[in-house]
């Protein structure tokens, strides 16, 4: 089976470097990278596409989709955003209350609001990575989705338990720079040792 995730085309928020809302949508720049990378997933001739729910994912989904021939898309919240207490929407990602944000959250310490946390974020990689694994063996999948949930998909390919420290680090430099509407190219093989994923391209 072949996996292709897509992150989300750019949005404001992402310009600003703040975090964002549920509902924030695609700039103009966004849409035209949604419909680049529609006319790429074009060729790959997708059996599935998956979404987030959150609002830029379904924007670039249905751009998509439309290039693809409407293949009716699932969404699914398994692959949303990394839910973030609401206090933090509209801070930037080198403010001082991210910083505090990040080190509590990787640590398991308690975080005041309505967010997720690690513990909860992997068991909802597991519940993707498990829905992934379901679909017939010859599915050309499309996943649109962010660069937290990405990132932290591949860091979890193989390993169900709370990454180190310093993979942490390695891993937040990649949040960082994944560039919107990029895609990444994933094989999984039932049955192929312990492990049946790889990764074959980054975007």
């Amino acid at each position: 089976m072949d996996i292709y995730f897509v992150r989300h085309g750019q949005t404001d928020g992402n310009v600003a470097l703040r975090h964002q809302h549920v509902n924030t949508s695609l700039n103009e720049l966004g849409k035209l990278q949604a419909r680049m990378v529609a006319r790429k997933i074009a060729k790959i001739k997708p059996t599935n596409v998956v979404s987030s729910t959150n609002l830029r994912a379904i924007e670039t989904t249905k751009i998509i989709v439309d290039e693809c021939g409407r293949i009716p898309p699932e969404t699914h919240p398994a692959f949303e955003e990394l839910r973030r207490p609401g206090w933090l929407t509209g801070r930037r990602f080198v403010a001082f209350e991210t910083v505090w944000y990040v080190v509590r959250w990787f640590f398991g310490l308690k975080i005041k609001g309505d967010g997720e946390s690690y513990e909860e974020f992997l068991a909802r990689v597991i519940e993707a990575r498990t829905l992934l694994e379901s679909l017939p063996e010859n599915s050309r999948v499309v996943v649109v989705s962010h660069a937290v949930f990405i990132n932290l998909f591949l860091e979890h390919l193989c390993m169900d338990k709370r990454m180190s420290f310093w993979r942490a680090c390695k891993r937040l430099v990649k949040v960082l720079t994944l560039r919107n509407a990029s895609i990444i190219h994933l094989r999984y093989e039932a049955g192929k040792g312990k492990c049946g994923w790889r990764i074959l391209t980054r975007g």
